[in-house]
Parts: structure tokens; C-alpha cells; sequence
């Protein structure tokens, strides 16, 4: 199994609607999957902690801007070669997004997607 699929397998809408556990997304950081800084722009520090201390789920939509950012992260390093080299183009400002930084994008859905096409279309071959 590729480090894409096995990333990005246990989060998907079944495990997002039981609620995946702020210890849960806490492991993803420690393997790499997952900045603590990308936490804090889906759910604010006090409550991501708070939700650690009470050993809680996260809300729907906040596991799911966590799945998302997981994807997106898996994808980069999957589509990059490796970890360092999908973080670097994560974090750098993008000619083909308008000079956007991918990690910023993908903290909504729709940026999410223009970083996925992207990625894709550079594993493609497509220069577009």
C-alpha cells in the first residue's frame, strides 16, 4: 500500500461521522502525516487541547478539515517523492495557483482541489 492509501484510508466519511478522536489526529502529527500548525488552522489551540484533555472526538467539520489537510499533505509527498520534497512545495508560493501557498489553499475545499489538480496534473506529465 502506497503512502497515500495508507494515510488517507482511516479517514474517510465513515470514520469522519463516528468521530475521529483529538488523540487520533495527535498520532498523525507524531508519524508526519500532520503539522501542528495545520491543527491550529482547522481548530483552534484551546479547543484541539481542551478535546485532548477530555479525550474527545472532533466535530464533523473539523475532522473534516483535518482529513483534508491529511490528503492534501499525503498527496504532495506521494506526488513529490517524498515527505521534504511535498512539505517544500506545500509551503512555497505557486506560479500555477497565482502564487498562492498550497498549504494555505488547502484549508478550504475548493483551494484543496486546485492543490489536488495540480499535483495530479504534474504527476500526469500535464506542464498546464
Amino acid at each position: 500500500m502506497n503512502i497515500l492509501a495508507a494515510i488517507v484510508d482511516p479517514l474517510n466519511y465513515a470514520a469522519l461521522e463516528k468521530g475521529i478522536s483529538a488523540r487520533a489526529v495527535q498520532a498523525l502529527i507524531r508519524k508526519g502525516a500532520l503539522r501542528l500548525d495545520d491543527v491550529y488552522s482547522a481548530i483552534p489551540e484551546r479547543t484541539f487541547k481542551r478535546r485532548l484533555a477530555d479525550e474527545a472526538a472532533l466535530r464533523m467539520d473539523e475532522a473534516d478539515a483535518i482529513a483534508r489537510m491529511v490528503r492534501t499533505v499525503a498527496l504532495a509527498a506521494w506526488a513529490m517523492g517524498d515527505r521534504k520534497s511535498g512539505q517544500l512545495f506545500l509551503d512555497q508560493p505557486n506560479p500555477a495557483l497565482g502564487n498562492r501557498v498550497p498549504r494555505k489553499m488547502a484549508l478550504t475545499d475548493a483551494g484543496a482541489r486546485e492543490v489536488e489538480a495540480l499535483l495530479y496534473r504534474f504527476v500526469a506529465g500535464d506542464p498546464a
